[in-house]
């Protein structure tokens, strides 16, 4: 693994992880690459850029969810799923109320995809953030998610997306 990394979405010291009961959620995220461009769910309504990919079912391996979201996402079948290349876990306080706490676990996953792309098919949350497939340059979507990171109308998840970017890019690695 080239990263494994803890975020704290908010000030570790609000978040009851020693007394507090955890709400916990699995991740697989693809990292596919086509020579220096990486692709990317790109998010119109807020402008930023996310690896395909969600959450694992109860029951479900990460390599059916990772083939499942990245086909809902960004239309592609994947091909060939790699090697595990990083992982992020992410604390935060849970909406349940303060003897919670949420914990998710992301795990990039290097895949390849066939060359043709087939039609999205976004839940409603992803139609309203204008989930738009692109095959981006790598440093264009770190630069981008670095810019806006921390600005109030972004998603949860830019400061994880742009943490796994820019461990991508410090590897000199691409998948």
């Amino acid at each position: 693994m080239i990263f494994n990394e803890v975020y704290y979405r908010t000030d570790k010291s609000e978040i009851n992880l020693q007394n507090g009961t955890e709400i916990f959620r699995r991740a697989a995220r693809a990292v596919i690459m086509d020579g220096d461009k990486i692709l990317m769910a790109h998010l119109g309504k807020t402008d930023e850029y996310k690896f395909p990919g969600g959450g694992v079912a109860e029951n479900e391996s990460a390599e059916t969810a990772l083939k499942r979201e990245v086909l809902e996402e960004v239309g592609y079948n994947i091909l060939e799923i790699g090697e595990k290349i990083g992982e992020i876990t992410e604390y935060d306080t849970a909406q349940e109320g303060e003897q919670f706490y949420f914990k998710m676990v992301s795990e990039y996953y290097a895949a390849t995809v066939e060359s043709r792309q087939l039609s999205q098919h976004l839940e409603e949350y992803e139609q309203a953030l204008q989930f738009t497939p692109c095959w981006v340059d790598i440093e264009t979507a770190y630069r981008t998610n670095s810019q806006n990171k921390g600005k109030f109308d972004k998603t949860l998840g830019i400061a994880r997306e742009t943490i796994a970017l820019g461990k991508i890019l410090d590897s000199k690695q691409i998948y």
